[in-house]
């Protein structure tokens, strides 16, 4: 059965000859190659499956693809462009195919919910269009034709030169109203391809038009719940990690005390009042679509105001390019002449360091400090350096 039109384009004026645009590569776009491939891929005649299609995106694009089909406006001033680029009408307005475009690499851009018009501008045509797809989810690709024409309209959706990935998942088609609507279930973001050909590949001059609509799968998959940071009683910022981009808010019970965003990494800080010791906080992260994790308690602790001891500091002569010594677990070691640091370095969990300096002259006088994760500094260790 032919996938015809309802309305004919022709009764609008369209001529041919303001439409048709000469091409020399219409013999060299292996016809008879994609009608096989297509066929085969086509060839269960499978029905759309419904369970899996927003019926209000399937209704629409058939209406939008249909309607265009009966309003053709501007169909008699415009003609098919034969340079780089489709003309783009208004919103809502139909765009017009640009040849050539017989081949995968020189594809023309659909843009989605826009109805664009092909012309088979010889015998054994075929037309290759592509649209992008922003990540998973649905796509539906309509086709229709002009009823005086005797195309058999034939097209798929594919990814590149008919590679199969399993990036898309054909559901099946439907025919109604002289408008065929494909589905696919779309597994991968990208650019994929929709090849058009006239089943028959005799009808030349004949117009159809092709529109493409893509809906995004939900996303219904909370984050996970946010990594906290430990929180004093001086702290007026909470840190720590979360999902990218997700807003992460901090309550104490049901009230809120401050919010912010993750960054791209995931980290974030979020500004809240000082908090007494004891009391318990609430984090959670909420995604873009409005998925909320679960909850992060954290209990405010006190603030540690203890500074550690100072540094016990080996000799140090004036051939030495370190200071070792030990020093409070994991607090950072700053080795100082005067008020001018010469060096730094972090103590390990059995509170060894080892801090690289100059070389210094015998004589001079080293002052050395250990600073915990609290930032409370310890009393300075002083040692002179000696002779070797």
């Amino acid at each position: 059965m032919k996938k015809k039109g309802i309305i004919s384009l022709l009764s609008v004026g369209l001529l041919a000859s303001s439409l048709s645009v000469s091409t020399t590569q219409a013999a060299e776009n292996n016809y008879e190659s994609s009608k096989k491939t297509i066929e085969s891929r086509l060839k269960s005649d499978k029905p759309l499956n419904h369970n899996v299609i927003n019926p209000y995106a399937l209704r629409e694009i058939k209406e939008q693809t249909l309607i265009t089909l009966e309003t053709p406006k501007g169909f008699s001033t415009k003609k098919f462009n034969a340079s780089s680029a489709s003309i783009k009408g208004s919103s809502g307005q139909p765009m017009y195919e640009s040849e050539p475009n017989d081949d995968f690499k020189i594809a023309d851009t659909l843009l989605n919910e826009r109805v664009t018009f092909g012309q088979f501008d010889d015998t054994l045509d075929i037309d290759f269009y592509k649209v992008n797809v922003s990540g998973k989810g649905t796509l539906l690709v309509a086709g229709g034709t002009d009823t005086t024409s005797n195309i058999d309209l034939l097209f798929l959706a594919t990814e590149y030169e008919y590679q199969d990935h399993g990036y898309l998942e054909y559901l099946g088609s439907e025919y109604d109203d002289g408008v065929e609507v494909q589905g696919y279930k779309v597994n991968k973001a990208g650019t994929y391809y929709i090849p058009v050909l006239d089943l028959n590949g005799n009808d030349y001059d004949a117009i159809y038009g092709i529109s493409t609509q893509f809906e995004a799968d939900k996303d219904t998959v909370a984050p996970i719940k946010p990594t906290v940071n430990k929180v004093d009683n001086n702290d007026k910022v909470i840190t720590g990690k979360a999902e990218a981009g997700s807003t992460v808010t901090v309550n104490v019970g049901k009230k809120r005390i401050g919010y912010a965003k993750a960054s791209s990494k995931g980290s974030f800080s979020v500004s809240i009042p000082v908090q007494k010791a004891g009391t318990t906080l609430n984090v959670t992260a909420k995604d873009s679509a409005g998925n909320v994790s679960k909850l992060t308690y954290i209990t405010v602790v006190k603030a540690d105001v203890t500074p550690p001891n100072k540094p016990a500091v080996n000799k140090v002569d004036d051939n030495d390019k370190v200071v070792t010594g030990k020093a409070e677990a994991n607090s950072t070691v700053t080795v100082n002449i005067g008020k001018n640091r010469i060096g730094y370095a972090k103590a390990n969990s059995k509170g060894s360091f080892s801090v690289s300096i100059p070389i210094q002259k015998k004589g001079t006088k080293l002052n050395v400090t250990a600073k915990d994760a609290s930032n409370n500094v310890s009393k300075v260790t002083y040692v002179t350096v000696v002779k070797h």
